[in-house]
C-alpha cells in the first residue's frame, strides 16, 4: 500500500488555503497570525484607512512604492517569508497603534510575476479585513467564549457559529476565548474521516519502511511527515467561513485540550497510549518502536498546536525541540479584568511522578504567583480558564464509570478521585488570595458538550464570588439532553470539606456558545459578570439564551 501524501490528500473535505487570525490583541498592539496558500515574501499592511487601487496586480510596483503612490500611510509594513516548514504560517507582532483605533490590514505578495502570482493581495483585496484595537478604560467589557468545534461530528453543520458571529458583533465584543478542542484529530473514523491514531496503527509498517535509517529510523523524517498528518487536520477544521469570519476580525486566545492530541492524553499510561497503535498479535519486540511513534506524535502534536494556535497567544517560553519543557499557560488583561489559561494537557501526566499530574508543579507556581500579581489585585473581575471544568458530573458519574472506554473521559476531570487533591490545592489558593476581595472570579470551561453554571461557596469565606461557567460544543454533536441528569445538583465537593456548590443551571442536548458581559451594578456599588448562554433555537436561524447574573 503506498503511503498517503498527506500533503496533497484532499479526501472529500476542502481545506484551509489562506486565511487570517487577530490574536493577542492590547490597546497599542496586535499579534497577526496568517496562513498562506504559498511560499514565499509576503507583507502585512496596516493602516487607518482601507486600501484601494489596484490591488490585484499593484500595478507591478514594489509593495512600498503602491502604497506611497496610492497615498496610503501605513502604521505597520514589514514582511516575512514562510515556507512548509511552518506549513506557510507565521505570526507578525504589530506594535504603534492607538487604543479604541479601527485598523485594516493586507496580505500582499512580494512576487511582481503574474505566471508566479496572479492575485498579490491575497488577503484583504476582495473586502477590506480590519480589527479594533480596545480602548484603554473601558467601562464595561464584553467577549466570547467557545469550546469543542467538530463539524464532522456533525455532517459538516457549522453548529452555532454563525449565531455567535451575529452575537458578537451585535454586542460590541472585544475578543474571544477558544477553551479547548478546537480540532478533533482521532474520534471520528464512524463517520468515515481519517482518525489519526487508527491511521498510524494501520499505516505504519509503511510508513517504518519508508522513513528506514540504517538499524535505526529517521526520526526527524517521520516527525515531519505527522506534522504535516496534523496539519491536515486545522485545515480542514479551520475551513467553516462564520469561523473565519470571526478569526480575522476578532482578538482570539486559545488553548488546546486533548482532542488536539490524543483523546483522554495525560490520563492514559504510556502502555495505554503504544496499545492504541498495536496491532493484534503483535510482538512485544516492537514496544521501542512503538514508544518512538507515540512520542513523535507528541512532538508533531505541539509543533502544529504551536503554529496554529499558541504562536498568536501571549508570549510564553516555546522550545519545540523539547516540547516537554514548553509553557503553554499564559495570563493576559483586558479592561479591568485579569485572566489566566490553564494548560490541563502539556504537562498532565498518570503516571509523573509529580503531586499535580493535571497542571504539574511548574504551572500550579506560576498560577499562585499570578493569583497575588498586581495585575488581579487591580481588576475588578478574574476569569480562570480551565478547559476541563472544576465542577459538572455527578460524583458517581466520575467515580463509578471510570472503566473501559470511559476511563481516561472520567481521569480527566477535576472530580476524579485521582485528581481531588490537586483541585482543592487550586481552589484553596483561589479563596485564600480572593475570597475576601468581593471581585467575581469565573472558571471558564468546555470539554463536556453541554452548559452549566455553578456558585461555590465556602464556609470561610462567606461573601466569595467564584463561579464555574461551561459552554461546549459550539458545533461538534451536543450530549443528549437525558444526560442533564448526569450533571451535578450540586452539595458538597468530593475532597474539599469547606466547599459546597450551587447549581444555577444546567442545559444538555444542544450546541452552544457563551457570551460575557463585566460591568458596574447599578448603584455602582460592585462589579458584575452577565453570562448569556446561547443556542440554536428553531428552523430559520433563531436564536435561544439563557441570562444568568453572578454577583
Amino acid at each position: 500500500m503506498p503511503l498517503l501524501d498527506p500533503t496533497s490528500n484532499e479526501s472529500k473535505y476542502s481545506k484551509l488555503s489562506s486565511a487570517a487570525l487577530i490574536g493577542a490583541t492590547t490597546p497599542t498592539s496586535t499579534r497577526l497570525w496568517v496562513r498562506l496558500y504559498r511560499p514565499g515574501t509576503w507583507y502585512l499592511a496596516v493602516s487607518a484607512q482601507p486600501l484601494r487601487g489596484d490591488l490585484v496586480r499593484l500595478g507591478d510596483l514594489p509593495v512600498a512604492q503602491y502604497l506611497k503612490d496610492q497615498g496610503i500611510k501605513t502604521v505597520y509594513l514589514k514582511a516575512q517569508t514562510l515556507g512548509f516548514e511552518t506549513d506557510v504560517t507565521g505570526v507578525f507582532d504589530v506594535d504603534g497603534l492607538k487604543p479604541g483605533t479601527t485598523y485594516y490590514y493586507a496580505l500582499i505578495s512580494d512576487e511582481r510575476d503574474p505566471t508566479k502570482v496572479g492575485r498579490r493581495t491575497e488577503i484583504g483585496g476582495d473586502r477590506p479585513r480590519f480589527f479594533v484595537t480596545p480602548p484603554l478604560a473601558p467601562n464595561t467589557l464584553t467577549f466570547g467564549f467557545y469550546s469543542c468545534h467538530d463539524p464532522v461530528s456533525a455532517d459538516g453543520s457549522a453548529g452555532a457559529w454563525p449565531l455567535m458571529h451575529q452575537q458578537l458583533a451585535d454586542q460590541r465584543a472585544t475578543f474571544v476565548i477558544g477553551g479547548g478542542d478546537q480540532v478533533y484529530v482521532d474520534t471520528n473514523k464512524k463517520n468515515g474521516f481519517l482518525d489519526i491514531w487508527e491511521w498510524l496503527k494501520d499505516n505504519k509498517d509503511e510508513l517504518l519502511q519508508a522513513y528506514k535509517k540504517g538499524k535505526g529510523y529517521d526520526k526527524s523524517g517521520i516527525e515531519r511527515y505527522l506534522c504535516n498528518l496534523y496539519r491536515w487536520f486545522y485545515r480542514v477544521y479551520w475551513n467553516v467561513p462564520s469561523q473565519r469570519e470571526i478569526y480575522e476580525r476578532l482578538p482570539q486566545y486559545m488553548i488546546w485540550d486533548d482532542h488536539e492530541i490524543m483523546d483522554g492524553w495525560g490520563s492514559l499510561t504510556n502502555a495505554e497510549r503504544r496499545k492504541r497503535i498495536s496491532l493484534l498479535f503483535e510482538s512485544s519486540n516492537n514496544t521501542t518502536t512503538n514508544q518512538m511513534l507515540v512520542d513523535l506524535m507528541w512532538r508533531a502534536a505541539c509543533r502544529v498546536y504551536y503554529e496554529y494556535q499558541h504562536s498568536h497567544n501571549p508570549p510564553t517560553p516555546i522550545d519545540l525541540n523539547d516540547p516537554d519543557a514548553c509553557q503553554w499557560d499564559y495570563a493576559f488583561e483586558q479592561g479591568r479584568s485579569a485572566f489566566y489559561v490553564l494548560d490541563m494537557r502539556g504537562h498532565h501526566d498518570v503516571e509523573a511522578d509529580d503531586p499535580y499530574k493535571l497542571l504539574g508543579s511548574a504551572q500550579m507556581k506560576r498560577f499562585a504567583t499570578w493569583l497575588k500579581s498586581p495585575a488581579v489585585e487591580a481588576a475588578d473581575a478574574v476569569f480562570v480558564v480551565s478547559p476541563v471544568p472544576v465542577m459538572h458530573w455527578r460524583n458517581a458519574v466520575t467515580n463509578y464509570a471510570d472503566i473501559g472506554s470511559f476511563k481516561d473521559d472520567c481521569m480527566d476531570e477535576w472530580d476524579h478521585k485521582t485528581n481531588q487533591a490537586e483541585r482543592k490545592h487550586l481552589l484553596d489558593q483561589v479563596f485564600a488570595t480572593l475570597g475576601s476581595s468581593g471581585k467575581p472570579v469565573v472558571f471558564l470551561s468546555g470539554d463536556v458538550h453541554c452548559a452549566a453554571v455553578f456558585r461555590l461557596l465556602h464556609k470561610r469565606y462567606p461573601t466569595a464570588k467564584v463561579f464555574q461557567v461551561t459552554s461546549s460544543a459550539i458545533s461538534r454533536m451536543p450530549a443528549p439532553g437525558v444526560l442533564k441528569l448526569a450533571i451535578s445538583a450540586g452539595g458538597s465537593m468530593p475532597g474539599i470539606n469547606d466547599i459546597v456548590c450551587e447549581r444555577w443551571y444546567a442545559m444538555a442536548g444542544s450546541k452552544n456558545f457563551a457570551m460575557l458581559q463585566v460591568r458596574p451594578s447599578l448603584d455602582g456599588t460592585h462589579t458584575e459578570v452577565l453570562v448569556e448562554l446561547h443556542w440554536p433555537g428553531g428552523d430559520d436561524g433563531e436564536l435561544t439564551k439563557r441570562r444568568v447574573l453572578l454577583k
